[in-house]
């Protein structure tokens, strides 16, 4: 029996529903359902265009590279570990295709939802229109993407690798790394460098978008500071010099998007 004053919750689940926020759940899952197909065909091309290049990329990663050690073997434990393992290469690199594409397709359409362009006016936001700014967005993130894998690959890998080794050695212990764990510890190396050298965009958009004044981000910059270092903490492997190694990076970058807003501000 309903409590007189008080809203059924069929009345509230239409109420919200029909809200802003509501409409845009509602037209994401619309989008989702509609696009179903094409993200799934999309995954399966980045899924076989990638797997016959796995068992290159591997062998390269274990013997080319230079990042296996001196003295340290890196193994397989099981006879289909890396049969499983390229699959799961080629399988996150359909993912990945597939996401990138639903977020650039989803952006596109979200702008114009009129929806969002109401929660963008009551926010007082400050969105800027496709042109020249958008893409040098782009070209921004290309940029500091590639300039994190170049980062990662010559310097944060080798000497986390080879401080991991030489840690064990110096415990008395002979140095051997499963496979799987092996190029794992890789990707997420590259992962997380790829997430932390974009905080100057995110910082640049967050500040001319309006969203958050500059001068309350510098008045907070010790809790991002803070902030930067448990996320360099979540996003690398659980030893110290990783952590510092994506981190540093992360607040160094931070600090040059304050200091081209003061430059773009002046």
């Amino acid at each position: 029996m309903a409590v007189p004053g008080e809203q059924s919750l069929e009345d509230s689940t239409r109420d919200l529903l029909e809200s802003p926020g509501g409409q845009i759940l509602v037209s994401i899952r619309i989008h989702l359902k509609n696009r179903m197909f094409v993200l799934f065909g999309l995954f399966l091309l980045g899924f076989i265009f990638v797997f016959p290049f796995t068992g290159t990329a591997i062998s390269w990663l274990v013997e080319g590279s230079g990042f296996v050690p001196e003295d340290t073997d890196v193994v397989i434990l099981s006879p289909i570990e890396l049969l499983a393992l390229k699959l799961r290469i080629a399988a996150f690199a359909g993912l990945s295709i597939g996401f990138l594409l639903l977020v650039f397709d989803a952006s596109l359409k979200g702008y114009r939802h009129p929806a969002v362009k109401a929660r963008i006016a009551e926010a007082g936001l400050e969105i800027p229109k496709p042109g020249f700014a958008v893409l040098l967005t782009f070209a921004g993130i290309l940029f500091l993407a590639i300039l994190s894998q170049w980062w990662t690959l010559s310097f944060i890998i080798p000497l986390v690798l080879e401080y991991l080794a030489a840690d064990a050695a110096a415990a008395g212990l002979d140095t051997t790394w499963r496979l799987s764990a092996f190029i794992g510890f890789i990707i997420n190396l590259c992962f997380a460098g790829l997430i932390a050298f974009q905080t100057p965009l995110v910082t640049l958009i967050t500040i001319r978008s309006g969203a958050v004044e500059s001068s309350v981000i510098r008045g907070h910059r010790k809790h991002v500071w803070f902030a930067s270092i448990v996320m360099g903490a979540l996003l690398s492997p659980p030893d110290p010099l990783s952590m510092i190694l994506v981190a540093a990076p992360m607040l160094l970058l931070f600090e040059v998007a304050l200091l081209i807003d003061k430059i773009i501000s002046e």
